[in-house]
């Protein structure tokens, strides 16, 4: 990158920053936050099942209205909505931060049934066949536009629903919503200049769509939604699969009914019971306790950057903030909902963006050890930390598209989000610090061996190799125990899987959700994971409090009741406490999807490593995709089983949030696996002579011991701030990433890469002549590409007392061109040059050896 260029690029970020800033701070771009935060809107519906035609009604069929409910209202973002069912026919919706109650009630009870029917009583278009019925447009009070209604011309009267309905619905329409694919979007009519909706039909929708256009040119085709004509247009031709919809659309209420299209149709009318106002189940002290501890992991990740790697370190951290301005600005845009874990998640998030400047920063102290001038190990450092940032993002993004794609609710909010942070996280790291990087080039502060912190490397002999079955055990000590957990009945399922009772209590006056927490919670610990929801209407008689627990006999409701009236205070006077059982706000299908998308993104990722790695073969490519995935399912397991340990002795739950946890373990497992696997890929064109594979392993290993371990360090240290300082709401959650974190960083170095070497122990090690020593790379300084470019460490001729190059990892003994004080190279290859000469003579007193 020539200055000019890196001029540019300074002024795009720049530009970018300010933008970024702008819609971040600014109060007329709202920020959207859920129900814990902000507070709602609570809709209890009916189901007309008397209405449903599909045989008897079942609790699946609830199922299925709530899962079409929940594709609508996140059809337009991740909204976070909690959707429980009171069986037989209820479904309690609660919606964060809704500004138009009524729209929001209209949109949920709206069956969104689609039909298509053909009108011969609009006779047809050349007049062959005479009318009986007319279209005549009418104003709808609510929009103001104006709306088709269908006219008897005999008496000039319209229509009413029971002739249509005898007419037109007591036959098959020829499609319907059902035969839509779920891509139907609204868009601005060039030909109109009015909102149009564009759909597009199935495979068998097409078929008989197109036969029917072709047999009927020139009558007149009738859409209906929810039994109302929305257009009765000509047909002119044979219509394909695709069309539009024209109506009196504004272009939110084309764009409301597209949603409601690509989520289905319901299959009953939902009749409106209750709505309520809720206020925020958390308090003010709960968030602020959350930032408090995000911005302690922030500085603490800042801190260790500018500690461990200086001046990069201060680059890190400037892209590191833009990273944050850059998500916020995304995550009000888009919109994205933020929740306490959600927040908790971006906070973590910032921890995890940090990794593709470690691998880059590693990298780039390696190439100015070699004698490179600052600008050609910018590029050097970047072109070879490149591979293992691709890849790792790759299999992260991977998962997160088919847990969107195959899950729902949560999954989808969640699998969003981390995408989103990826993509962004890529961004800075590669174009911000790149960028910053360069600019550093030719200043005089910047060739200071001391200020890349080359003087401060780890880099351990670990031998793993040696006790391959001592790391194993470990591993497969730590399953079995968690099994023996999970077999006594660890895992202790919260009232977000198994559902619960809900009790709606109608308290004379107003109390908090945390006062009635506290009542819960001494009355019987189990309660500490109840949920409580406090009704904020103005001017009700009384303020209702849903209370929902694990499921509770007669005797325990009364208790609950009896002791809430007497440590929280009495009931409005008239006013009884209603009880229902709930469903858990996590679905069955929701955790079948779950895990079904997780194999399915398994799957890829052996695949994609498999191709990315077929160094010998896809065969042997393969091996490195398989035991990544056995890595990350030993993940899985370690965390299972520690929370069914946490089970037993702490009683722990796991709930929604853990899901998400689990998931974040997940979506990062593999980036630690990915950083060993590249550098062993790397090793292999510049294999040792007479190097078996579980020696050039063990030596890639020590190599990237230093990033994995930092690499994972930053998210730690966000993850304790959060433990310790973020309050009881996310404690579990935090904890369960701690864990997940901790043992993926084991896995990819002790199990992955032992499993790797197993399953290749019969290679052979190369015996050509062009195998050679590590040290294929060329160690001659590069030639400076700009007067202010120069190399930081050079090649030091040998001399008596030092020889310039020694043992097969190829090191040599540098001198800095900045600086008379001499310190000695750490670097692993010169570790090992001095445990290879044992008996080498040491340096007399006072002589300090040359860089």
């Amino acid at each position: 990158m020539t200055a000019k260029q890196n001029r540019s690029w300074l002024l795009g970020i720049l530009i970018l920053a300010i933008v970024a800033t702008a819609i971040a701070l600014s109060p007329k771009v709202r920020t959207y936050y859920g129900l814990d935060i902000q507070g709602g809107v609570r809709v209890v519906l009916r189901a007309r099942t008397e209405e449903y035609k599909g045989g008897q009604w079942t609790s699946d069929k609830l199922e299925a209205v709530r899962r079409i409910l929940e594709n609508r209202i996140n059809a337009s973002g991740v909204s976070e909505p909690v959707i429980i069912t009171k069986p037989p026919d209820q479904i309690v919706v609660e919606l964060p931060g809704v500004k138009d109650k009524q729209a929001a009630i209209d949109q949920l009870s709206s069956t969104a049934n689609l039909q298509f029917y053909l009108l011969p009583q609009l006779g047809d278009k050349d007049g062959a066949r005479p009318a009986t019925w007319t279209i005549r447009q009418t104003v709808n009070p609510k929009t103001g536009g104006k709306d088709d209604v269908l006219v008897d011309l005999a008496s000039g009267k319209e229509l009413t629903p029971e002739q249509i309905k005898l007419a037109v619905f007591d036959r098959e329409p020829i499609v319907t919503g059902k035969d839509l694919l779920p891509n139907s979007h609204a868009v601005i009519d060039p030909s109109s200049s009015n909102p149009v909706i564009e759909f597009e039909f199935n495979a068998d929708g097409s078929r008989i769509f197109e036969e029917t256009t072709r047999a009927n040119v020139g009558k007149f085709l009738a859409i209906f939604l929810d039994n109302r004509l929305l257009t009765a247009p000509s047909i002119n031709g044979p219509i394909p699969g695709r069309g539009i919809i024209q109506g009196s659309f504004t272009l939110e209420s084309a764009k409301a009914l597209s949603d409601q299209l690509n989520a289905g149709a319901l299959p009953v009318p939902l009749d409106k019971l209750e709505v309520r106002t809720l206020e925020a189940t958390l308090g003010r002290e709960a968030v602020a306790a959350t930032t408090r501890a995000g911005m302690v992991g922030l500085a603490l990740v800042l801190l260790f950057m500018l500690f461990y790697y200086r001046l990069p370190g201060v680059v890190a951290s400037v892209a590191l903030i833009l990273y944050a301005i850059f998500s916020l600005a995304v995550f009000k845009t888009y919109p994205i909902t933020l929740t306490l874990p959600g927040i908790a998640g971006f906070i973590l998030s910032i921890g995890m963006a940090v990794d593709a400047n470690i691998l880059i920063f590693e990298r780039l102290k390696e190439e100015l050890r070699t004698g490179k001038t600052l600008r050609a190990a910018i590029e050097a450092g970047f072109k070879r930390a490149f591979t293992a940032i691709f890849d790792s993002n790759v299999c992260t993004v991977g998962t997160c598209v088919v847990l969107y794609n195959f899950g729902t609710g949560p999954i989808r909010g969640f699998a969003l989000t981390l995408g989103l942070g990826v993509a962004i996280s890529m961004f800075t790291a590669i174009t911000v610090t790149r960028t910053f990087l360069f600019a550093l080039v030719g200043r005089g502060a910047a060739y200071s061996p001391t200020a890349w912190g080359l003087n401060r490397q780890w880099a351990p002999r670990l031998n793993t190799m040696r006790r391959w079955r001592l790391w194993l055990g470990i591993s497969g000590g730590l399953i079995v125990l968690g099994l023996i957990a999970i077999a006594s009945g660890g895992i202790k399922r919260s009232i977000d899987f198994s559902g619960g009772t809900e009790l709606q209590i109608p308290f004379a006056q107003r109390y908090s959700a945390d006062t009635i927490q506290r009542a819960l919670i001494a009355i019987n610990p189990k309660f500490r994971d109840s949920r409580v929801v406090v009704s904020g209407d103005p001017g009700a008689s009384s303020t209702p409090a849903y209370v929902t627990t694990e499921r509770l006999t007669q005797a325990e409701r009364e208790n609950v009741i009896t002791t809430l009236t007497g440590k929280v205070g009495p009931l409005a006077t008239g006013q009884n406490v209603a009880y229902a059982d709930v469903s858990g706000t996590i679905s069955r299908e929701l955790t079948i999807n779950a895990v079904e998308a997780v194999l399915i993104a398994s799957l890829l990722i052996v695949l994609y490593l498999a191709v990315r790695f077929s160094i010998g073969g896809l065969r042997e490519g393969l091996k490195y995709g398989v035991c990544a995935v056995i890595a990350l399912l030993h993940d899985v397991l370690v965390l299972l089983g520690a929370f069914a340990i946490l089970g037993l002795a702490l009683n722990w739950q796991i709930d929604s949030l853990f899901v998400t946890a689990m998931l974040t373990v997940i979506g990062f497992s593999v980036h630690d696996t990915i950083i060993i696997f590249d550098r062993i890929r790397e090793n292999l064109q510049n294999r040792q002579k007479g190097e078996s594979f579980s020696d050039l392993t063990d030596r890639s290993i020590d190599q990237t011991i230093a990033r994995s371990i930092n690499t994972s360090l930053t998210v730690v240290l966000t993850l304790l701030a959060l433990v310790f300082f973020g309050g009881g709401q996310i404690k579990q959650f935090s904890v369960a990433l701690l864990i997940g974190i901790i043992s993926g960083t084991y896995s990819s170095i002790f199990n992955a890469s032992v499993l790797l070497v197993r399953a290749k122990q019969n290679d052979k090690a190369p015996t050509s002549a062009g195998a050679g020593l590590a040290g294929a790379r060329s160690l001659t300084p590069a030639r400076a590409t700009s007067p202010g470019d120069r190399p930081i460490l050079t090649p030091r001729p040998a001399t008596a007392t030092g020889p310039a190059a020694t043992s097969s990892g190829g090191a040599r003994v540098y001198s800095s061109p900045e600086s008379e004080d001499e310190t000695e190279s750490a670097s692993p290859a010169s570790a090992s040059s001095r445990a290879a000469r044992p008996n080498a003579p040491r340096r007399a007193p006072g002589r300090r050896r040359r860089m």
